[in-house]
C-alpha cells in the first residue's frame, strides 16, 4: 500500500456515530495514529441531551477559515436530525439545533450563517447562526429532495442540488443570499439553473485547482460541471453510480465514497448497518486511474470531505 501526500480527509461514520478525520499518508487506517480527530456532540462541548441523542454520525462536514472571526477556523456539520457550527479543532458549540427534514448537507457562509439542505423537508435554509448560539431565524427556499449546499465566492451564491417540485425535474442551481446576517433572504439565481444528466442529485463539491468547475454526483453518475458553459462532462473515474461523497486534493488526486451495497461484488469488509455507506475510501489519479483504497473495519462512511478551508 502506498502513502498519499495530501490534506487530511473527513468522513462521516454512521457506525461510530462520529465525524472522523484520517491522514492519507498513513496506509493502515485501522491503526491509532491514522485517525487525527474525531467528534460527536457532548455536554462538555456545550450540546444538549436532545442534540446528543439526535446525532447519528453526520451527513456533511466542512471546515472554513472565517475572516469575520479573526481568521479562526470553524466547521459546520449536518446530520439527519440536527445541525451544528463548532470551533475547529476544539469542537466547542457555537450554534446548533435539532431540525427535522433529513438534513444532507451544510455550509458556513462568509458572514457566519449556516446553510442547510433537507432532502425530506424539501428545502434549503440559511439560519442566522451568526446572531447567537440559539438563534432560530431562517430564510427558506423550496427545493425537492435537496441534497447539497456549497458556497461559491465567484458567483456570490450557493450551489444546490434537488428537484423542481413543479415539474419534478432534477436540477443543479444557485441561490443568492440577500437580506442581512440577522434576517437572511434566499432567491434563485435562475441563470445558473440546469437539468442534471441523471436523476437524484447528490454531492456538489469544489474542484480544487479550477474555480470554473464543480464535482457533481447523482444516483446515475458523477460529473464535472463547467460554470461558464453550464455543461456536464463525465468524471474521469469511470462514471460510477450512487457516489455519496467526492472531491479532489489540490494535487489533483480524486477521493470518493460509494456505498458497499452498490458494488458488485460487495467487498468482503463492508458496512452492514445500512445500504448507503461504505467501509472503503477509494483514491484515483486526476486522470481517473484507481490507485488504491483505505478500509476501516466496521466503518460506515457516508460522506467524505477534503479538510481544506477554501471554498473553491
Amino acid at each position: 500500500m502506498q502513502s498519499y501526500p495530501g490534506l487530511q480527509l473527513a468522513l462521516t461514520n454512521d457506525a461510530s456515530k462520529q465525524i472522523e478525520i484520517y491522514d492519507p499518508m498513513i496506509t493502515d487506517w485501522n491503526s491509532a495514529d491514522a485517525k487525527k480527530w474525531r467528534w460527536s456532540p457532548t455536554t462538555a462541548l456545550g450540546f444538549s441531551a436532545n442534540e446528543i441523542k439526535s446525532f447519528g454520525g453526520g451527513t456533511d462536514f466542512k471546515v472554513r477559515k472565517m475572516k469575520i472571526w479573526q481568521d479562526a477556523s470553524y466547521a459546520v456539520i449536518s446530520d439527519n436530525g440536527m445541525a451544528a457550527l463548532i470551533g475547529y479543532p476544539s469542537g466547542q458549540r457555537v450554534w446548533s439545533k435539532v431540525i427535522s427534514g433529513n438534513l444532507h448537507s451544510a455550509e458556513l457562509l462568509p458572514n457566519g450563517n449556516i446553510a442547510l439542505a433537507a432532502s425530506d423537508g424539501n428545502w434549503i435554509r440559511v439560519y442566522a447562526s451568526s446572531q447567537g448560539a440559539d438563534n432560530n431565524t431562517y430564510a427558506e427556499f423550496t427545493l425537492g429532495a435537496a441534497h447539497a449546499v456549497l458556497w461559491d465566492p465567484l458567483i456570490n451564491g450557493l450551489w444546490v442540488t434537488g428537484q423542481d417540485l413543479s415539474g419534478n425535474t432534477h436540477i443543479l442551481t444557485a441561490l443568492a443570499v440577500g437580506g442581512t446576517a440577522a434576517n437572511p433572504e434566499l432567491t434563485e439565481l435562475k441563470q445558473y439553473r440546469v437539468t442534471l444528466p441523471t436523476a437524484w442529485g447528490h454531492e456538489v463539491s469544489a474542484y480544487y485547482g479550477n474555480t470554473n468547475l464543480l464535482w457533481v454526483t447523482t444516483n446515475g453518475g458523477e460529473y464535472v460541471f463547467n460554470k461558464t458553459t453550464k455543461t456536464f462532462s463525465m468524471s474521469p473515474t469511470n462514471n460510477l453510480t450512487f457516489v455519496k461523497g467526492m472531491g479532489n486534493q489540490p494535487s489533483g488526486q480524486i477521493v470518493l465514497v460509494r456505498p458497499d451495497a452498490n458494488k458488485n461484488p460487495r467487498p468482503a469488509i463492508s458496512c452492514l448497518l445500512n445500504n448507503w455507506s461504505s467501509s472503503t475510501v477509494d483514491f484515483y489519479t486526476s486522470g481517473g486511474d484507481w490507485q488504491g483504497s483505505r478500509i476501516v473495519n466496521g466503518a460506515c462512511f457516508y460522506k467524505i470531505k477534503i479538510v481544506y478551508d477554501n471554498y473553491q
